[in-house]
């Protein structure tokens, strides 16, 4: 044979053995990485008396009486994974959103409030309080968020693995805390300009 032929064959049985190889290991990882996911989700399911949703990254069920999610989002713009908590409350009014954000050579993070300034007084929550519904709250990216266009109650943390996907007991101070914030944006919505949620 045609020693040029030979190697030309040769090459063809190595490339091929290689996408071979590549495709097994694509799919060997995908499948552990969805098993992996299922294991994160599935104690979260429990605490909603829901279901996992693996194709989309999420559960969905109900936490004392409102409808509630789980769910893995990717970060505005792209840059980076979200894990979002979420309660349905439809208050309607007027978006806000509280963050905490850490500062590398500062020793607490930046937290603000966006939104009206007033409507920030109405609310009266103590979101630093809050705040300790997340695990290690002064070194985390999160914030809670409340969108009158989704009619959802909102803790978005930022994620680096599946490992911060919150475990059943967090998910459940995470959701209780979100039910807090709810009845406290309902009051505020509907309380007139000027006085306070709890008047």
């Amino acid at each position: 044979m045609n020693p040029y032929v030979a190697f030309g064959l040769a090459m063809c049985v190595i490339v091929g053995l290689s996408l071979a190889g590549t495709a097994w290991l694509a799919a060997h990882f995908n499948r552990r990485a969805k098993h992996d996911l299922q294991e994160r989700l599935e104690p979260l399911a429990a605490v909603v008396g829901g279901e996992v949703d693996l194709d989309d990254a999420m559960v969905n069920g109900r936490y004392r009486g409102q409808i509630a999610f789980g769910r893995v989002a990717n970060a505005p713009g792209g840059f980076g994974r979200l894990f979002n908590v979420e309660i349905v409350d439809a208050a309607g009014g007027s978006g806000w959103e509280w963050s905490s954000l850490p500062e590398k050579k500062a020793p607490e993070p930046v937290r603000r409030f966006e939104g009206n300034s007033d409507l920030e007084r109405r609310l009266g929550i103590d979101f630093p309080a809050m705040a300790k519904a997340v695990p290690d709250d002064l070194r985390q990216r999160f914030g809670f968020i409340y969108d009158p266009a989704a009619g959802m109650v909102r803790l978005s943390r930022a994620m680096a693995t599946r490992l911060d996907i919150p475990d059943a007991e967090t998910f459940a101070r995470q959701l209780d805390a979100l039910l807090t914030i709810g009845e406290a944006n309902r009051r505020a919505q509907t309380a007139p300009a000027g006085t306070h949620a709890d008047a």
